[in-house]
């Protein structure tokens, strides 16, 4: 070959060689998913844990300003509704303290209405923008969060990825009188929780489920009279045992099954799909994440406000 024809020479790849190249970048491309979904997960968990601490503080934020927690549910379970009309629980309460202050003036006017006999039906019949997702309730893990629709023709709301700890035993009755912290008509004062704030859960993740014929309630916090807006600490976090929510709104998920219809037992447990656990806000304000494998005997200490037990090792 002439220097002139070797200069003009251009050498190309062999198929071997972009064989080669294909493997590595799959290899690499391999690698590096697992690596991105897990900094996405620790991302979503931490939105989780930072509205957690959103709600803690406005927990606290409304007990400095009416010495008391919110109600866990303000009615009974149905059977001793009080009043029947304001369908409100704790999530609803503590809207002007994380900066949703509008929405609580629409759906407190409502209330007034009602109170005073100018307007008839249920608090959430008239409140403006009851249908908008609050972010601060929302967990990004939770592919069906945020749920804002329910079956066609009754829309009763948007749904959230929190509910109050009502205690370590099913809710049953009308829910009242229970050993957590928020239950129906519950009015807890924090020095009330003698086993200590670092001791005792306030609020925990659980799974939303898209509705299908069947309404799932499991998080609606507008008209919360059916149980799905607490939870019990009577099973350990993602327990395979179903809810079971009152007259049986509950639409069974992966992760989120349902109890057998027709159960006399009411009560729904924390569920999260992060891996390992939950995400759980202590009575102090700290989250921590509560691992699936936790001690069944320190998660139920965890539920109760006043029952002497000891929560440690958690």
């Amino acid at each position: 070959m002439t220097e002139k024809n070797f200069q003009n020479y251009q050498r190309g790849f062999t198929l071997i060689e972009l064989l080669v190249v294909i493997a590595i970048i799959a290899i690499l491309i391999g690698l590096l998913l697992p690596a991105v979904q897990k900094v996405r997960e620790a991302a979503a968990r931490m939105k989780c844990q930072n509205n957690l601490k959103q709600i803690g503080l406005g927990l606290h934020n409304y007990h400095d300003a009416n010495a008391v927690l919110p109600p866990g549910i303000n009615t009974g379970i149905p059977g001793a509704h009080f009043p029947d009309w304001d369908r409100r629980g704790w999530a609803l309460f503590i809207l002007p303290y994380i900066e949703q202050d509008a929405s609580f003036r629409n759906l407190d006017a409502r209330a007034r209405a009602l109170a005073s006999g100018t307007a008839s039906g249920h608090t959430i019949d008239g409140w403006v923008g009851f249908d908008i997702a609050v972010s601060v309730f929302q967990c990004p893990t939770d592919p069906n969060s945020p749920k804002t629709q329910t079956v066609a023709g009754n829309q009763q709301g948007a749904h959230g990825n929190y509910a109050a700890c009502a205690g370590n035993t099913y809710v049953g009755g009308t829910g009242e009188n229970l050993n957590g912290t928020f239950y129906s008509k519950s009015k807890t004062r924090i020095v009330a929780v003698t086993d200590g704030t670092s001791n005792t859960l306030f609020a925990a993740e659980i799974l939303v489920v898209k509705d299908t014929t069947q309404h799932d309630l499991r998080g609606r916090y507008n008209n919360n009279i059916h149980g799905g807006t607490i939870f019990t600490t009577l099973n350990p976090p993602n327990t395979t045992l179903g809810d079971q929510i009152q007259s049986g709104y509950c639409v069974p998920a992966t992760k989120a099954p349902c109890a057998t219809p027709g159960s006399t037992t009411i009560g729904i447990y924390s569920r999260s799909l992060h891996s390992g656990g939950v995400n759980g806000l202590l009575g102090d304000g700290s989250v921590r994440l509560i691992p699936d494998a936790v001690d069944a005997t320190v998660y139920r200490a965890l539920g109760s406000a006043a029952g002497g037990e000891t929560a440690t090792g958690f």
